[in-house]
């Protein structure tokens, strides 16, 4: 069901840029430095990319290498937050649920492409191996503070 949700609302999000491109098909030969300039002013996005399917570690130790990935995910979702809590403020509250939505399909695809398996994974190292004693040197070998 939720990958059903999260193509929708890729969907919908893919339309709001290429709906333009329609219009500006159907003028005359007159408008065509116009549609140049459209072009040159839509925003560029990354192709989407794949989510590795996230299954629980038997052991809640992490690697030096995943815990430079999560130190990078976690800045990078900082400032998605701030980006998109703009978008949300000024949203009806019918906008807000496809924002949300669309927001839950960014944090999962900014994940993805830091190198984690998603947001999955990044919450199962926020719940389990961040607060594990174990880890505190790995952690903060990677320039994150523990309070273990």
């Amino acid at each position: 069901m939720s990958r059903r949700i999260l193509k929708v609302a890729l969907l919908m999000i893919a339309s709001f840029f290429v709906a333009p491109l329609f219009v500006a098909c159907e003028t005359d030969e007159q408008n065509v430095p116009q549609m140049n300039q459209v072009q040159a002013s839509a925003p560029k996005t990354a192709p989407i990319v794949k989510v590795d399917e996230f299954t629980t570690p038997a052991s809640s130790e992490i690697t030096a290498e995943k815990a430079k990935l999560y130190a990078k995910a976690s800045a990078a979702l900082v400032e998605l937050g701030v980006r998109w809590s703009e978008k949300i403020d000024n949203a009806s509250d019918t906008e807000k649920i496809q924002i949300l939505n669309a927001y839950n399909v960014a944090r999962d695809q900014l994940c993805a492409r830091v190198g984690l398996a998603g947001i999955a994974e990044y919450n199962w190292i926020t719940t389990v191996a961040l607060p594990d004693p174990k880890n505190k040197t790995t952690f903060e070998a990677a320039g994150l503070k523990t309070n273990n």
